[in-house]
């Protein structure tokens, strides 16, 4: 810690030492300042500033010499040009030009936090995204990002993929794109896997740690992840790459866009193909995907069509690999019939308008609609037939009870909804009211496809039916409230209501139709204040709720039913922004209320699910950095902090010996899932900058994980140990090449050091013999292996 204060001293001096300045006053072409301009200088997207009210701006920390210096603000055109610095003060004043046909994206803005939020927030850009993707889940993408903690069942970041964010699982980080959720309502987690090569048409993405902003779909209890589809281009544009790697991974990517036809339409798409056998024996993963969007574009409105398609294929390495055989065999697949797959389909339709109205404001309306069908395919040996509905089967003398089976597991759903979003700029001021619909229909069936011994029962025919839907609706307003020069204040609320209905047990425990709904009040202020030039000081506290998932409602009676969760979340922190220097120390405090959390109890139903806990919390630091270190050499990095309780905690055991569950009394103990320490570097040398030809660089990125706790527990018998993983990636960007606009050259070394390591598992105990047995399932990670591949852009 001593040295990781020092090297943020040291840097925080550099800058503050540094001579050359850039200043000057933005406007636009009526000489009105504009607030909240981006500015940034050099090729790292952290350094730079942000406009005032009176449209002024001031970077230090810069070098004489030339600098590329970009500006960018909603409505207008965008401005990227080459300064020439001297030592000392310079000056550089400019009018910015309306864009009279590309409109702001409203639907997206409403729900972002940007840079005057009281809140921790992060971006990553496009230009920062195709640096680093080479045909990995968007998850494993997002790893270098503050607290979080990536996960991948094949061991390769390919397939089933996920991420926990302030130790919060994707159930309870909210995700959008466009604004619309794409958060399983049922579940409320979000399935990677159903959108293959989802950030090769992704414009950005924002990061808000804790509840953040009011959004669309179901509540942030740790995070919430806002994407952005691919901009509208003004000029034409066409891309091809080509990647290949280890364990047989191959990934081909086309794009295409006319850019403006007579400054008024557009089309662009993306067709894409990902395949690996998966470092897990048998994980193998066939993805493909397409995405299309066709756009009008207008002086004051605009309509966008916007879709997007995914099917996965991968064969199930859901169980992990039994602790007893991790030393010798750390590729071991329980499952080996040949179709353990899961198939599934999700298609994405939005119609999305923005009107502007007048020079201040502007509406948008989305329409959504989302289907996804498939099914998980098992081999079951030696099954009851009972659970199937097939009768015993008399053969002579002999009953027959069980069979060799193969079983699918369907699911059929569609979500229809609409957000609608109005945005008002009163000066500095800014005004943003919001709010969503959506109703969720989803089939759940389940078929026998084959069985030994199958008796009367026909091919096909469905064991259990039943249908599940959702409605979810909120209504939220936004306001950012300007001061004077250093203090702008924020307020957030937002009402949201949700209802399920489904097939669950009455207090007599029978299965029959049911209905659970809630409404929730989600309050959120703040204050920011500009402590000196390019730093900020920030507060917020801010409410969430969020209700049960489809399988705690289903799976208990209205008597044993969990509670809906609540949150507190408290936050303060520190930013500076220079020409050379981005840092900050973020501060949170959230405060949990009947937060659900397995403990192994059984409910009245014989179901052991989540149980809520009077009270537990989570608090932490988080400290981010990027500093320029030298001109070709940047080092960008973060470490989290932090200690997640649960403040009385009790466990149950299944008890094989005596019968029932056995109670133990753990008092205070950590979250599970939830480590103390996480941090990340990536350490750049640009070893080659020439205008005209090209540039490449070289990274070192280093991500290190603490133990984490498998159950609430805190049994080091029941633990992930610790890992510090490293990889190296070159990139290269060649211009100009044979009329291309670039050909870039990607190699990455993933796991440099082939470090042994699990990044998630499972856990059941139970006491028999007279002694507490675990069964432990580990998800190893795949040793050193190699992705490299070509983009050509023209």
């Amino acid at each position: 810690m001593k040295i990781l204060y020092t090297l943020i001293a040291a840097m925080l001096g550099l800058a503050a030492h540094a001579q050359t300045r850039l200043g000057g006053t933005i406007s636009s072409e009526g000489d009105e300042p504009l607030v909240g301009v981006s500015l940034v200088v050099g090729d790292e997207q952290r350094f730079g500033t942000t406009t005032d009210r009176e449209g002024r701006y001031s970077i230090g920390g810069l070098r004489p010499g030339a600098i590329r210096m970009r500006l960018t603000y909603v409505g207008y055109l965008p401005v990227d040009t080459l300064l020439h610095l001297e030592e000392g003060d310079n000056t550089f004043s400019l009018g910015m030009q309306p864009n009279v046909v590309l409109m702001r994206e409203a639907e997206v803005t409403a729900l972002r936090a940007g840079d005057r939020a009281p809140f921790a927030v992060s971006k990553v850009s496009r230009e920062e995204l195709e640096r680093i993707n080479t045909g990995v889940d968007l998850p494993v993408l997002l790893d270098q990002q503050a607290g979080v903690v990536t996960t991948t069942d094949a061991g390769t970041g390919i397939g089933y993929t996920g991420l926990r964010i302030r130790g919060s699982d994707a159930t309870r980080i909210n995700v959008t794109l466009n604004g619309v959720p794409i958060n399983d309502p049922e579940s409320q987690a979000v399935f990677w896997v159903n959108m293959p090569d989802l950030a090769s048409g992704l414009e950005d993405i924002e990061i808000q740690r804790g509840v953040g902003t009011s959004t669309n779909g179901p509540g942030a209890f740790g995070a919430s992840i806002n994407m952005r589809s691919a901009a509208i281009q003004r000029e034409a544009f066409g891309e091809i790459s080509a990647f290949g790697g280890s364990f047989n991974t191959q990934r081909y990517n086309a794009r295409f866009g006319t850019g403006l036809i007579n400054e008024r339409f557009s089309i662009d798409g993306r067709l894409s193909s990902i395949t690996s056998d998966g470092y897990i024996d048998r994980a193998t993963a066939d993805l493909k995907s397409y995405q299309f969007q066709a756009a009008w574009l207008g002086t004051k409105r605009s309509l966008r069509f916007f879709t997007m398609s995914g099917r996965e294929v991968t064969y199930q390495a859901w169980e992990g690999v039994p602790q007893e055989v991790i030393d010798t065999n750390r590729t071991f697949n329980p499952y080996t019939y040949d179709n353990q797959v899961d198939d599934y389909r999700q298609t994405h339709y939005q119609l999305l308008f923005d009107q502007q109205l007048g020079d201040n404001a502007t509406f948008n309306i989305t329409l959504f609609r989302v289907l996804g069908a498939g099914y998980f395919e098992q081999f079951r040996e030696d099954d009851d037939l009972s659970n199937y509905g097939i009768a015993p089967i008399n053969v002579g003398d002999t009953t027959i009870l069980n069979s060799d089976l193969i079983r699918r597991r369907w699911l059929d759903n569609t979500m229809d909804g609409v957000n609608v979003s109005l945005e008002r700029r009163m000066g500095a001021h800014r005004l943003v009211l919001g709010g969503s619909y959506s109703n969720y229909n989803n089939d759940h069936f389940g078929e026998v496809i084959w069985a030994r011994w199958a008796g009367e029962s026909d091919i096909r025919e469905r064991y259990y039916d039943n249908n599940g839907t959702k409605t979810d609706a909120n209504a939220f307003a936004k306001f950012s409230y300007t001061m004077n020069d250093r203090v702008e204040l924020f307020a957030d609320a937002q009402v949201r209501s949700a209802s399920h209905a489904f097939l669950g047990f009455n207090n007599d425990l029978e299965n029959v139709t049911q209905e659970a709904s809630w409404t929730f009040f989600n309050p959120k202020g703040g204050v920011q204040w500009k402590a000196h030039e390019g730093g900020r000081v920030y507060a917020s506290v801010a409410m969430g709720n969020r209700e049960p998932n489809r399988s705690d409602l289903i799976e208990s009676s209205p008597q044993s039913r969990p509670r809906p969760e609540r949150m507190l979340d408290y936050e303060a922190g520190y930013e500076r922004r220079s020409g050379r220097l981005s840092a900050g120390v973020n501060l949170y405090y959230m405060d949990y209320t009947d937060q659900l959390v397995l403990t192994g109890e059984l409910n009245d139903v014989g179901y052991a699910l989540r149980t809520n806990v009077a009270e537990s919390y989570r608090a932490g630091v988080e400290l981010t950095w990027a500093a320029q270190l030298s001109r070709k050499l940047v080092w960008r990095a973060n470490a989290a902090f932090s200690r997640n309780r649960i403040q009385n905690f009790t466990e149950f055991v299944d008890d094989y010996d005596a019968g029932g569950q056995q109670e133990n009394v753990i008092g205070g103990t950590d979250i599970a899932f939830s480590p103390a320490i996480v941090a990340g570097s990536e350490l750049a040398f640009r070893f080659w900058d020439n205008a005209e030809k090209g540039r490449g660089d070289v990274a070192f990125v280093t991500k290190y994980v603490g133990e984490q706790y498998l159950d609430n527990t805190a049994s080091r018998d029941r633990m992930l140990d610790p890992f510090l993983v490293n990889d190296l990636r070159l990139n290269v960007s060649l211009l100009g090449l044979k009329g291309m606009r670039s050909v870039d050259l990607n190699i990455t070394v993933r796991n440099l050091f082939s470090e042994l390591y699990e990044n998630n598992g499972w856990v059941y105990s139970f006491i028999a013999d007279g002694a507490r047995q675990d069964l432990v399932g580990l998800f190893p990670q795949a040793p050193l292996h190699v992705l490299g591949g070509v983009v050509v852009r023209w």
